[in-house]
C-alpha cells in the first residue's frame, strides 16, 4: 500500500503577491540607499551616516524632535505643529522597546507598507474581480519611482494602509470601521479627513443613491429611506473629522490656536494662489534657474492623476474619484513641490493603472522604467537631496 505524499504549503495568494512585491522592491530600495551612503559624497559635512542614520532625513529629523522634545510652535518660523501626532505618537510608543527613534519609524512604516499591500490587493480583487490585476496594482505601487517613502519614517505608510482600511470597510459596508480608520488617517495627516468623502459616497451609493442618476426621482427616495433607516451609519461616518478636531482642540489648549498646523505650513511657503497659477509660476522659475527640472515631474504627476478622475469614477464609482480629484488638487493650490510623493496615497490611480497593465507594454515599460529610479531616487533621498 503505497503511502500518499503530503501536498507542499503554499501561501494564499493574496499574502504570495503582496509580500513578493515588498521584498522585490524594498531590496531595491535598500541596495540603492546602501551602496549611495558608501560611493556617493555627503550633499552637506553634517549629515549623519550609518545603516540607520542614512534615513534621517528632511521630514524624519521633525518627527524625530516631536518624539524626542514634544511639539513647538514659532509663529512665522518652520513649527513642528504643522506634523499631524498619530505617527510620531505610535513611535514613542515603540521607540523603548527599539532604543532607537529612526529604528521605531523605520518598523512601523515598512510593517503599515505591507499591511497596506496585502489589504489593497484584497480590495482591489474584491472590485475587479482579478487576481492579475490586483498583482498588477500592488507592484505597481510598490515599485513607483519614489515609493521609497514607504519604507523612510514618513507617514506615507500609516496613512495609506489607513485610508485603504476605511475604504475596504466602506466596501463591506462595515461603517463603524470606515469611521475608526478614517478618524485615525484624519489624526496622520492634513488631508487625511478627506476620506470621509469616499466613506460618505459609499454609503449613499449602498443605498441607491448614485450621480449618475440624480435626476431620477427614485434616487432621491431611496435616500429617504435609508435616512429613515439606516441614520444610526451615517451619523458613525460624520465622525471621521474627530481625528482631525482632536489635534485642533490640542493645539488651542498648547499653543493658543487651534489652525495653528495650518498656519505654521506658511514658513514652507504654502501659499493658496489656485493651481494654474502655480503652474504658471514654478515654470517660470524652472525657466529662471530657481526651482530644478525636477519640477517638470511634480507637474506630470498632477496632470497625469488629475487626468484619471474620470475612468477612475467610472469604474470604481464617485466616491473613489472625489477623493482622489480633491486629494490631487488641494496640494496644488499652493505648490508643485513634493506632488510626486504626494499622489504616492491615492490608491485608486494605481487601482486602475493595474487595470491598464493586462496591456503587456504598458506593463513592461512600468518595470522597465520605475524600478531603476526607484533604486536612484532612494539612493538621492539618502544623500540629502530634496525629492518630494
Amino acid at each position: 500500500m503505497t503511502q500518499a505524499i503530503p501536498r507542499a504549503r503554499t501561501l494564499p495568494h493574496w499574502l504570495a503577491a503582496p509580500l513578493i512585491a515588498f521584498l522585490v522592491t524594498r531590496v531595491i530600495v535598500f541596495a540603492g540607499a546602501y551602496l549611495s551612503d558608501i560611493a556617493l559624497p555627503m550633499v552637506a559635512n553634517d549629515e549623519p551616516r550609518g545603516a540607520l542614520a542614512i534615513w534621517h532625513r528632511w521630514d524624519t529629523v521633525w518627527y524625530a524632535e516631536i518624539v524626542d522634545q514634544g511639539y513647538s510652535y514659532t509663529p512665522g518660523e518652520k513649527s513642528s505643529v504643522a506634523f499631524f501626532p498619530l505617527y510620531p505618537l505610535l513611535i514613542s510608543i515603540l521607540k523603548p522597546v527599539l532604543g532607537d527613534t529612526v529604528a521605531a519609524g523605520l518598523l512601523i512604516s515598512n510593517i503599515a507598507f505591507l499591511g497596506t499591500l496585502i489589504l489593497l490587493y484584497r480590495l482591489i480583487e474584491a472590485k475587479f474581480d482579478s487576481r492579475a490585476t490586483a498583482g498588477r496594482a500592488v507592484f505597481y505601487l510598490a515599485s513607483f519611482p519614489t515609493a521609497f517613502f514607504f519604507t523612510t519614517a514618513y507617514t506615507e505608510s500609516l496613512f495609506l494602509l489607513l485610508s485603504v482600511a476605511a475604504a475596504d470597510a466602506a466596501h463591506g459596508r462595515r461603517w463603524g470601521w470606515a469611521a475608526v480608520c478614517g478618524a485615525l488617517c484624519a489624526a496622520t495627516r492634513s488631508f487625511g479627513v478627506l476620506i470621509g468623502l469616499l466613506v460618505l459616497l459609499e454609503w449613499l451609493a449602498a443605498h441607491g443613491w448614485t450621480v449618475s442618476a440624480i435626476r431620477q426621482a427614485g434616487t432621491w427616495q431611496k435616500l429617504r429611506a435609508a435616512l429613515r433607516t439606516d441614520w444610526r451609519s451615517l451619523v458613525v461616518i460624520c465622525l471621521i473629522p474627530l481625528g482631525l478636531l482632536a489635534y485642533m482642540l490640542y493645539l488651542a489648549a498648547t499653543v493658543g490656536d487651534p489652525l495653528a498646523f495650518w498656519t505654521a505650513q506658511a514658513a514652507w511657503g504654502f501659499t493658496n494662489i489656485g493651481p494654474v497659477a502655480v503652474i504658471a509660476r514654478d515654470i517660470e522659475r524652472v525657466a529662471r534657474g530657481e526651482l530644478p527640472y525636477f519640477t517638470y515631474l511634480n507637474i506630470l504627476a498632477f496632470l497625469g492623476v488629475l487626468g484619471l478622475c474620470i475612468p477612475i469614477g467610472r469604474r470604481l464609482g464617485a466616491g473613489y474619484a472625489l477623493y482622489t480629484f480633491v486629494s490631487v488638487l488641494l496640494p496644488m493650490f499652493s505648490r508643485t513641490e513634493s506632488m510626486i510623493r504626494y499622489i504616492l496615497v491615492l490608491f485608486p490611480a494605481f487601482m486602475i493603472v493595474g487595470r491598464w497593465g493586462r496591456n503587456v507594454w504598458l506593463d513592461r515599460v512600468w518595470r522597465i522604467v520605475c524600478l531603476p529610479f526607484l533604486a536612484l531616487f532612494a539612493a538621492l533621498f539618502v544623500k540629502g537631496i530634496f525629492i518630494g
